[in-house]
């Protein structure tokens, strides 16, 4: 399996990469095509490597967030897997708030859907919202859920960990749907 990574965070690539090296001989070969410090860097390898067959990305960093190459990549490269890694939690809301967000979320996902269109197309316009993480926060969207809807294979949990990573090629392996490995 060829694999590229991305996270901001030094201590975290090495992470992954002691993760997945770690369950390597029971669900390996793999190959590590390349590690990123953010979403320019991570789309410039997948451009490299268009036969990348597993993305692991964290969601928060600099240049462009995760969210953003997600909806990037998915809509100019034919990548099956992206996974979102954070430390993010599936955001926690009340009942009466959750009704009044359903109600908005028509409005608010085309509102997204207007800055995916300038992310997909590379365009940064002054004055408007051109970030997807940042779009979430701004609408109050759960960044999870959106990852979901723009196509992500599913999301994992920081720490990043053996158990973890063995579950998530083991979902990969059994399961079709949005993948949550989440406090495992």
């Amino acid at each position: 399996m060829k694999i590229i990574f991305a996270d901001d965070m030094a201590d975290m690539r090495e992470n992954i990469l002691s993760s997945l090296k770690a369950v390597e001989e029971e669900f390996g070969p793999f190959e590590i095509l390349g590690e990123a410090t953010n979403g320019r860097e991570l789309i410039s390898l997948v451009e490299r490597h268009p036969h990348v067959d597993l993305v692991l990305t964290d969601l928060r960093m600099p240049t462009m967030d995760g969210l953003s190459a997600l909806v990037y990549l998915k809509a100019n490269n034919k990548i099956k897997n992206i996974f979102m890694i954070s430390s993010e939690s599936i955001v926690s809301i009340n009942q009466a708030e959750k009704l009044k967000m359903d109600a908005d979320l028509d409005e608010k996902m085309g509102l997204l859907d207007k800055i995916a269109h300038r992310v997909i197309d590379d365009e940064i316009v002054e004055g408007k919202i051109n970030s997807i993480l940042t779009g979430c926060e701004k609408l109050r969207l759960d960044p999870i859920k959106v990852a979901e809807y723009y196509g992500a294979t599913g999301y994992m949990r920081k720490p990043i960990s053996r158990r973890k990573m063995g579950n998530l090629f083991e979902a990969l392996s059994t399961q079709n749907g949005f993948i949550n490995i989440g406090l495992v």
